[in-house]
C-alpha cells in the first residue's frame, strides 16, 4: 500500500467529519444572546430631589429672597448640564449648550432681582415713563433671547461638521427658556404674600411628584397626584392659620396647579434624559425640570392670591 494511501484511510485515526459525511456539523453556531432588559429608572429618586429642592426654596425665602435666587441657580445649572439632544436614530450629539443656557439663567436672575436694569437711564423718555414692578416675568423674554443668540454663536464655532445644526440649536433655546423659567420662584418671593406663596408651592410640588411616584396607570397616578396635592395645600393653609392668610380654597387651587407642572416636569425630565441613570440625566435633570415648569404657576397663583 502507498504512503498516499495510508495517509488517507480513515482507519488509521483520520476520522471523516460529520460533515464530510453528509451529518450535522460538529460545532452548530448558536443562536444569538437576547440582550437582557433593561430595567426602568425609578420615579422615586427624581421625585426626592425635587422635594429637596423646593424645601431649600421654602427654607430660603423666609430668610431672604436672595437666597432664593441662590438656589434658582442651582436648579438652571442642573438643567444646563443636561443630556445632550439625540438625533433621529437615538445617538446621542454632543454641541455646545451650557453657556447658552447659562447666559439666559443668569440674565434671567438678575434682572429678576433688579428690575429697573430694565427701565432706560434716568433723565431718558424711558426713564421718565417706564416702569418695571419687582415681582414680574419680565425678565424671561430678554434672557431666552441672550441663550438664543449666544447658541446661535457656538453653533459658528463648531468644529465638527455641525452635525444636526437643527436639533442641537433648537435643544439649548428651549433648554434656555425652561431654564429662565425657574425665576417664578423668586418673583413668587417678592410679592406681598410672597413667603405664603412660596411655601404653599412647594408643599404642593413636593405632594405631586411623591404621589406620581407610585406604581400604576400614569393617567390614573397623575390624576391622584393632583387630587392629593390639593387636599395637602387645602390643609395646609387651614390648619397653619397662624402664617397664611389664603384660605382653604386658595390651597386647593395652588396645590392643583402647582401639581401639574411638577409632573410634567418628571415627564418631560424622563423623557428627554432617555433613561439614563447618571446625576445629570437620571434623577438631577427630571427633578429641576419640576421645579422649573412649576416656577410659573407660583409666580401666577401668588399673584391671584395678593390681588384676591
Amino acid at each position: 500500500m502507498s504512503r498516499s494511501a495510508h495517509r488517507g484511510s480513515p482507519s488509521q485515526g483520520h476520522a471523516a467529519s460529520p460533515a464530510d459525511a453528509g451529518g450535522e456539523p460538529a460545532n452548530p453556531p448558536r443562536p444569538p444572546r437576547r440582550a437582557p432588559a433593561r430595567r426602568a429608572p425609578s420615579r422615586l429618586t427624581p421625585a426626592l430631589w425635587t422635594v429637596a429642592l423646593v424645601a431649600v426654596i421654602a427654607a430660603a425665602v423666609q430668610a431672604d429672597p436672595v437666597l432664593v435666587a441662590a438656589t434658582v441657580l442651582l436648579v438652571q445649572a442642573q438643567i444646563a448640564v443636561g443630556p445632550h439632544p439625540a438625533d433621529a436614530r437615538g445617538r446621542t450629539v454632543r454641541a455646545p449648550k451650557v453657556a447658552a443656557i447659562m447666559t439666559a439663567s443668569l440674565v434671567a436672575t438678575v434682572l429678576t432681582l433688579w428690575p429697573r436694569s430694565l427701565v432706560g437711564a434716568d433723565g431718558t423718555t424711558a426713564g421718565d415713563i417706564a416702569e418695571v414692578v419687582p415681582g414680574s416675568l419680565v425678565a424671561i423674554v430678554p434672557a431666552t433671547a441672550a441663550g438664543l443668540v449666544v447658541a446661535l454663536l457656538s453653533q459658528m464655532f463648531r468644529r465638527d461638521g455641525r452635525r444636526e445644526l437643527v436639533v442641537t440649536a433648537a435643544h439649548a433655546a428651549t433648554a434656555s427658556l425652561l431654564a429662565a423659567l425657574t425665576v417664578g420662584w423668586i418673583t413668587a418671593a417678592r410679592n406681598p404674600l410672597g413667603e405664603e406663596s412660596v411655601v404653599l408651592g412647594a408643599v404642593g410640588v413636593a405632594v405631586g411628584v411623591l404621589l406620581w411616584s407610585l406604581p400604576g396607570d400614569r393617567y390614573l397616578v397623575a390624576s391622584i397626584a393632583m387630587a392629593g396635592s390639593a387636599v395637602a395645600c387645602a390643609l395646609v393653609a387651614q390648619l397653619w392659620g397662624g402664617f397664611f392668610t389664603f384660605t382653604w380654597v386658595f390651597g386647593l387651587l395652588m396645590g392643583a396647579q402647582v401639581s401639574i407642572g411638577a409632573v410634567l416636569g418628571q415627564v418631560v425630565g424622563r423623557a428627554w434624559g432617555e433613561g439614563r441613570r447618571h446625576a445629570s440625566s437620571g434623577w438631577g435633570f427630571p427633578g429641576a425640570m419640576s421645579v422649573a415648569l412649576a416656577a410659573p404657576l407660583v409666580h401666577l397663583i401668588g399673584q391671584l392670591g395678593v390681588g384676591a
